[in-house]
């Protein structure tokens, strides 16, 4: 939990008429980090929309999903969202006392207007979009671990009895 970063209602925040602006300098539970993530964020009601603008940077460890080894990667975001304000789907023509942007359907996420904002799982959600889908340590990755050839005994050992159905592409290996 990173301290002061405390989910605000969203009619406080359209009370500011002010963006609300958070330093955040701390660890989140969700992502473990090698160093603490630092930067800001702010938060803006603008009518029927919500500006969320972020700069945050850490660095996290990561396992490799080729050789399993751990290596580290700066993980990094600066980004801003328009978060609708509403029950259901924004619809074109609706009253908004907002610089809305022109394309409505670029409005993804959706916050009921009693409700609030956490900054605290923005963060965690942005950052984990961020995260890569194959963790690769890089070009230098020796690859799987292979099994020992050396050692007593190694080479009076008998190959594994191998399913015959696999007896045609041995043949393909195989000088």
């Amino acid at each position: 939990m990173i301290p002061g970063l405390k989910a605000i209602s969203l009619l406080e925040l359209k009370a500011l008429e002010v963006p609300r602006c958070w330093s955040v300098e701390g660890h989140l539970d969700e992502i473990p980090s090698l160093t603490p993530l630092r930067g800001k964020i702010s938060a803006e009601h603008q009518g029927n929309i919500l500006e969320v603008k972020g700069k945050i940077q850490t660095i996290v460890t990561h396992c490799c999903d080729r050789c399993l080894g751990e290596f580290n990667q700066r993980l990094s975001l600066n980004t801003e969202e328009q978060i609708w304000l509403g029950i259901g789907d924004p619809t074109p023509g609706k009253p908004n006392n907002s610089n809305q942007p022109d394309d409505i359907d670029a409005l993804m996420v959706c916050l009921d207007p009693l409700g609030s904002f956490d900054p605290e799982r923005w963060i965690f959600e942005q950052l984990s979009l961020r995260m890569p889908l194959v963790k690769d340590c890089g070009d230098d990755c020796p690859g799987p671990p292979q099994p020992s050839k050396k050692g007593p005994g190694a080479q009076h050992q008998q190959p594994p009895d191998i399913d015959p159905r696999w007896a045609a592409l041995r043949k393909l290996i195989s000088p």
